[in-house]
């Protein structure tokens, strides 16, 4: 685990600049829970997605530890999504659109994207408490299936979330691929 709380740190540092370019960006949004389709940024896949976030909690500290992480200063989140393929044929390669640096959190107004984190590196609490796992996520969007997704997110300490993003796609009805982000406003996180 020592790996990953360096790669969070670095990631956190890197994210802090990239949120630079990323403010303002992901205005507006969608409800918690409304699906929305997209097609993946740059993908291997080619078709169309429906993604839905559910749920974004907040982490205490201590979870963080019984995780075998450390936010080094920033408050950390837990955000649940759920993917559905819609359309299209799903190469499993694509399962690294849907990875923890794709999604991000909005946080008194500036955006902020997830730290790298592999699945690898999640201890089994971490696993229980927000999955990941590349196998049944490809073996869902190669069939009609439905996929549970959970990153680990950051904000700056204090801050109040505002709305969670997916970054690598648009929304189908709001312009091509890549031009925008996916946000659902988020309530009481």
């Amino acid at each position: 685990m020592q790996g990953t709380r360096g790669r969070l740190t670095t990631a956190t540092v890197l994210a802090a600049v990239a949120v630079l370019g990323l403010s303002g960006c992901a205005q507006g949004g969608h409800e918690m829970g409304e699906s929305v389709t997209t097609s993946l940024n740059g993908s291997a896949f080619h078709g169309q997605l429906a993604i839905t976030a559910t749920e974004v909690e907040r982490v205490t500290d201590d979870a963080l530890d019984q995780f075998g992480l450390r936010a080094r200063g920033d408050d950390a989140y837990l955000a649940h999504f759920t993917v559905e393929r819609v359309r299209g044929t799903f190469d499993p390669d694509a399962v690294g659109d849907l990875a923890n640096d794709a999604w991000g959190l909005r946080a008194d107004d500036r955006l902020q994207a997830g730290p790298e984190l592999a699945a690898s590196d999640r201890n089994a609490v971490l696993r229980d408490a927000c999955p990941f796992d590349r196998t049944a996520i490809a073996a869902a969007l190669t069939a009609d299936g439905t996929a549970d997704v959970c990153a680990v997110l950051l904000a700056p300490a204090g801050s109040t979330v505002d709305a969670v993003s997916y970054l690598r796609a648009a929304p189908v009805d709001e312009g091509p691929a890549g031009n925008a982000t996916i946000t659902w406003r988020a309530s009481d996180s």
